[in-house]
């Protein structure tokens, strides 16, 4: 079995275990609905947006078992995502983790609300195949991803979802601050707050060296990672040629500095002007010259 056989049986796998417990989910969501408590119990939001939001991302990533398709562009897509993935579902079960235990120790008593359960089910259960899918993988794919690689695929799966991450701040639970994403400064504000959580030593503004006179300021530059991470902010359909002309003078400059393997560039998009993202993502994404591999990632994203 080669790469593309793999990841088209991996996604089979992971179609099939997904319809495996489509009634479960289904009916997980009427729980949901119809349950009753305060929303403003940590447990249950958390449950309410775990399940929900798995319930979604699980179907959409099954979708379709060719590749390519809107979702994946090759094999290499597929295996990056599914690592993304991966990392999504050990957050989730962590979170649930530390919400009944937090339960517990409030109530004084032995077990967790039975959603915290229902949710810590679902996913088990999707990870469950992911690490079955993962397993599989031919023996000429590293079964061991580094732990730079991990990283830096997960960046890039952060990028995708920025958008969600945006939308997440438009309503406060208890009619607090919003923060409304309306500029680039916006954009750094937040995915600096997203990579923290992941990242240790993030460094903001990092000058790239000089190429042909000028140099280039990206937004953050992971140094144990040797990867800087640059952000736009797309206005009107106009931006894309500006845009794209910026980023391959940038890239240029990021290609010619000894400490940087790798460019993530996330060009924010939400009221989705841009024509044909996939091309400029396309054109744009991939080797570089001194650079081992550049990731443009749209978001939110779209066909």
């Amino acid at each position: 079995m080669d790469k593309m056989e793999w990841a088209v049986w991996g996604l089979e796998y992971l179609q099939r275990a997904r319809l495996a417990i489509h009634d479960d989910f289904n009916a997980a969501m009427e729980e949901l609905r119809g349950y009753h408590t305060s929303h403003r119990e940590s447990w249950y939001s958390s449950c309410k947006n775990i399940i929900s939001t798995l319930y979604h991302r699980s179907a959409e990533i099954t979708a379709s078992t060719q590749i390519p398709n809107e979702e994946f562009a090759s094999p290499d897509s597929f295996e990056s995502e599914l690592v993304n993935y991966r990392a999504w579902l050990l957050g989730m079960a962590e979170e649930l983790k530390q919400e009944s235990e937090n339960y517990r120790r409030s109530n004084d008593v032995d077990g967790a609300p039975f959603l915290v359960d229902v949710a810590n089910r679902h996913v088990h259960n999707i990870l469950a195949a992911v690490d079955y899918v993962l397993e599989k993988q031919p023996a000429e794919i590293p079964n061991v991803i580094s732990p730079e690689t991990a990283d830096l695929n997960l960046i890039v799966g952060l990028a995708r979802r920025f958008h969600e991450a945006a939308l997440s701040l438009n309503h406060h639970p208890h009619n607090g601050t919003t923060l409304e994403i309306k500029n680039e400064w916006d954009c750094q504000y937040l995915f600096r707050s997203i990579l923290a959580a992941y990242v240790p030593d993030i460094r903001d503004e990092e000058w790239s060296s000089s190429v042909a006179g000028s140099s280039a300021r990206c937004e953050f530059f992971l140094k144990s990672l040797r990867a800087m991470i640059e952000l736009k902010f797309a206005r009107k359909p106009t931006d894309a040629k500006k845009i794209k002309g910026e980023l391959a003078v940038d890239f240029l400059d990021y290609g010619g500095n000894d400490e940087v393997d790798r460019v993530i560039c996330l060009i924010y998009d939400p009221a989705c002007t841009l024509k044909n993202p996939a091309a400029i993502q396309s054109d744009l994404s991939g080797p570089k010259t001194g650079l081992e591999r550049v990731d443009v990632v749209i978001s939110p994203p779209r066909s």
